[in-house]
């Protein structure tokens, strides 16, 4: 998977985004692409710890 290849579908996330937004008192209208790079680096870094904190036991990460 190259670096460019988004790991996220931008359109849920921004659907769950606006979504939780709503309860805030402060509405927002949109989401910024800096929101979107922001979202798929801790997403990335959340599989790599995951990854490395997994045992070395079996064949499926659990």
């Amino acid at each position: 998977m190259s670096p460019k290849t988004p790991m996220l579908n931008r359109s849920k996330v921004k659907q769950f985004t606006m979504t939780t937004a709503e309860k805030r008192a402060h509405k927002f209208t949109r989401v910024g692409s800096e929101f979107f790079v922001r979202c798929e680096v801790q997403l990335k870094n959340f599989i790599r710890d995951q990854v490395h904190r997994h045992p070395s036991v079996g064949k499926t990460i659990k």
